[in-house]
């Protein structure tokens, strides 16, 4: 920004939003910090045509804006150098189209998704996301984030549940990507642009999404096995069965024993990897998940059917396991690639040198992906380790969390994908003036 640009933006901002919306105080501010850099403002509209218009001001000065929702997801990516706007969207909130029939629910994105999945409960329906920081976080910010939990194995990801968008662009206007209807898709599919982008095309003010039925209670499948390679046959069996869980995971000794004390289900045995299964719906489908895993067990490893509080208290650890929150002043990285060689990844970690603490692992055996815990001073072996052997497999590895002063020494985004230039392409073409996120994506998309 100029000389003086940042008063001017704040006056702009303040005519659009009203005085009592604009926070400029400092201790207001510190909450809206992003890795410790504190915003110059936060606009708090109420529409989306006012975001619109912060947007369109923002461009006008140079202005850094950043979208935030419930900040629960605001560890991802770079430190931004600076952060001049903040744009809440927690003003914005509300279901604003839903026919229990149509199984389609249209919804603002300020909107918590704990009052979503309430809405929606009334008539035993729900949008099937169990994804980190889901407590606290936001419709528009796990979009915006494409924050997915265990359940992705059976259920989808969110770019399988999102049918529309509003999105208001850093060029003042307002567009509608997708529809209310399930099959609506004709030429360019829109919404996938803004799913996972973090903001940096647009701020998200709307979301539409396609909604299931809220399955019956659930059960555990708990099985410990001496070893990884016992582990990873035991997913294979699964995965090869005629079994359909909502989730399957496989977590080494070191997560194992987070996720148990979690449960309060006592100290697994040392050295063993657990297998989780998730079993929901009728009684029938429980019942039959649990007679075929105690075929496929036999020999294997031992087995605990978890119901209840212990049952719901481990899927959340599972679902919160690469939150900061869970991990403090740690490094975690997520890799992805073909499901059969997730322990190939384990295998590199194992085989790096040695830790200062062990590394925790917990790999969505069903989806392909992983999730690796360190201790900071060892972050920069395993991020490096671990985006080798992606590489190796054909897949990818970033990182999800670290500390701000460490994340200058990591490689956050891992290797440059496929396509890169068509994204340039598109960030000019929706950012053309650059204001949005600068400095948090990788490969000078920021």
């Amino acid at each position: 920004m100029t000389p003086g640009s940042d008063t001017a933006l704040a006056g702009r901002a303040q005519e659009i939003v009203g005085p009592p919306h604009l926070l400029t105080a400092a201790a207001s501010l510190a909450p809206y910090a992003i890795d410790g850099v504190r915003p110059l403002a936060v606009a708090r509209p109420e529409t989306p045509e006012e975001t619109a218009a912060l947007l369109a001001a923002a461009g006008e000065t140079g202005a850094a804006v950043f979208p935030w929702g419930a900040g629960a997801h605001q560890h991802l990516g770079a430190t931004p150098p600076r952060v001049d706007l903040v744009v809440d969207t927690s003003r914005q909130v509300g279901i604003t189209d839903y026919t229990p029939a149509d199984y389609v629910v249209a919804v603002r994105a300020g909107t918590p998704l704990r009052d979503l999945q309430t809405a929606l409960a009334a008539n035993r329906q729900w949008v099937p996301l169990d994804p980190p920081g889901a407590a606290a976080a936001t419709v528009g910010g796990l979009v915006a984030a494409n924050r997915n939990g265990p359940r992705r194995l059976l259920w989808g990801s969110i770019r399988d549940m999102v049918i529309g968008l509003r999105v208001a662009l850093p060029t003042g206007e307002v567009i509608k990507a997708g529809g209310k209807v399930v099959k609506n898709v004709a030429g360019y599919d829109l919404t996938k642009l803004f799913i996972g982008s973090l903001g940096s095309a647009g701020i998200i003010t709307e979301a539409t999404f396609k909604i299931s039925p809220q399955p019956d209670e659930g059960l555990t499948l708990l099985v410990t096995v001496p070893d990884l390679t016992a582990a990873h046959a035991l997913t294979t069996a699964v995965l090869r069965s005629y079994l359909l869980p909502s989730a399957l995971e496989a977590a080494n000794p070191a997560a194992l024993r987070r996720l148990a004390g979690a449960a309060g289900i006592g100290d697994p045995s040392a050295g063993a990897w657990g297998v989780l299964l998730l079993a929901e719906g009728l009684e029938e489908s429980r019942t039959r998940h649990l007679t075929e895993i105690q075929t496929l067990v036999a020999g294997r490893g031992r087995l605990d059917v978890l119901r209840g509080a212990a049952h719901d208290a481990l899927w959340t650890a599972v679902a919160e396991f690469p939150s900061p929150a869970t991990h403090a002043g740690a490094v975690v990285c997520r890799a992805g690639g073909p499901i059969a060689r997730w322990a190939d990844l384990v295998r590199a970690l194992e085989a790096a040198p040695a830790a200062s603490r062990p590394v925790e692992i917990v790999a969505h055996a069903g989806s392909g992906l992983l999730y690796a815990a360190c201790a900071a001073e060892d972050g920069v072996g395993m991020a490096e380790a671990l985006g080798r052997a992606a590489a190796e497999t054909g897949g990818y590895a970033v990182v999800e969390a670290a500390p701000p002063a460490l994340k200058p020494r990591l490689p956050l985004w891992g290797a440059p994908p496929g396509g890169l230039e068509l994204m340039r392409r598109l960030r000019r073409a929706y950012d053309p003036r650059g204001i949005m996120v600068p400095g948090r994506l990788g490969w000078g998309l920021s």
